[in-house]
């Protein structure tokens, strides 16, 4: 690892001096200490530094303004796999993008309610109902389902109709797609299910109880590695399955044992504090002034969701979570190691 962080800097270093060299005046171009980072993996701080010994200020806004453009490339190339992957399906996802309004969720405090379906797919097509045996997807006007998203993977459950003609759909998956519909994956066991039917949703609560402990330990965790490790450290990817979980994020060396020993006693100590998780809804300007976490590098709305546990933890989050810290239990660190240059993974 210091080995490629020290070859990065040389090579930075050459491309920086030749800069430096030509420069006319005293400030270095934002586009320059952009293709210094992009191209280089030159940390900026670094480039701040090294133009500070001879008295060169670097042009940050030019820099932040070449970054914002690069993450706005990136998005437009997402959202187009994205579209590429909806489209699988002969355009079906993009019908039901039309004509069938956003699922509200309201899993974030109920596991049950009743839902009404609002669409049907099976064998790729828009169908009118589902039959006993078949597979398809559920798209519902209300749900209790978290859909996969920020790490954290989907919730199980049933959809169930009651009565003399009633059905049983066991949830396997939940997606939501760019339009903000709900599809349930799955297949439906008992019975037989159509647009317009009115069903039960029951998410599986032990799984959903897991998941929470799992994605509440992954706060303590990214909080517990910027008081050990320092500020820089920023989360760069995260998944969160029942009693499980994978953090990655930005620093530039191995972590000590004594570091990781370190880290886990105070995840550990933070559970056993039983902090009060507490979750607001609030405009982003007033979460960044309460000095709460966010992705580093995310866009996010006028209004977030924040999550708080004690004075340990504060992040931008749309997950669910524990009410308390003392119910994630035990927490270990399986293992760690780095995954790519300035980025290190932690399995516990």
């Amino acid at each position: 690892e210091e080995e490629r962080f020290g070859a990065t800097l040389r090579q930075g270093q050459v491309f920086l001096a030749e800069a430096l060299d030509k420069l006319e005046g005293d400030t270095l171009s934002g586009e320059e200490a952009f293709t210094l980072h992009d191209t280089y993996g030159f940390p900026v701080e670094v480039t701040e530094e090294m133009c500070a010994d001879r008295n060169v200020k670097v042009d940050m806004e030019g820099f932040e303004r070449c970054m914002d453009e690069q993450r706005e490339r990136a998005r437009a190339a997402n959202t187009k796999d994205a579209e590429a992957a909806w489209s699988t399906y002969g355009g079906i996802h993009a019908d039901v993008l039309k004509e069938v309004g956003a699922t509200e969720f309201v899993g974030y405090s109920e596991l049950e309610c009743a839902a009404k379906v609002v669409a049907i797919i099976a064998n790729g097509e828009r169908a009118d109902k589902l039959s006993a045996g078949e597979e398809g997807e559920i798209v519902l006007d209300t749900t209790t389902f978290y859909a996969e998203m920020g790490g954290q993977v989907a919730d199980h459950g049933t959809l169930a109709k009651s009565g003399p003609e009633g059905a049983l759909f066991q949830v396997t998956d939940v997606q939501k797609n760019k339009g903000g519909k709900y599809m349930h994956y799955g297949k439906l066991t008992e019975g037989s299910l159509k647009v317009g039917d009115v069903v039960t949703t029951a998410v599986d609560p032990v799984r959903r109880a897991a998941i929470m402990r799992a994605h509440s330990a992954t706060h303590l965790l990214d909080a517990a590695l910027k008081k050990v490790l320092g500020d820089h450290v920023h989360q760069a990817g995260s998944l969160v399955e029942p009693d499980r979980l994978r953090f990655d994020f930005t620093h530039f060396e191995a972590i000590t044992p004594a570091q990781l020993a370190e880290i886990d006693k105070l995840v550990n100590d933070a559970i056993l504090e039983g902090y009060p998780v507490v979750t607001e809804v609030l405009p982003i300007e007033e979460a960044k002034r309460k000095g709460a976490v966010a992705m580093f590098g995310e866009k996010y709305g006028d209004i977030v969701r924040v999550v708080e546990m004690g004075d340990f933890s504060m992040e931008f989050c749309g997950g669910t979570h524990l009410d308390n810290t003392a119910k994630a239990g035990p927490f270990r660190i399986k293992s760690e190691g780095s995954i790519a240059s300035g980025v290190r993974r932690i399995e516990a």
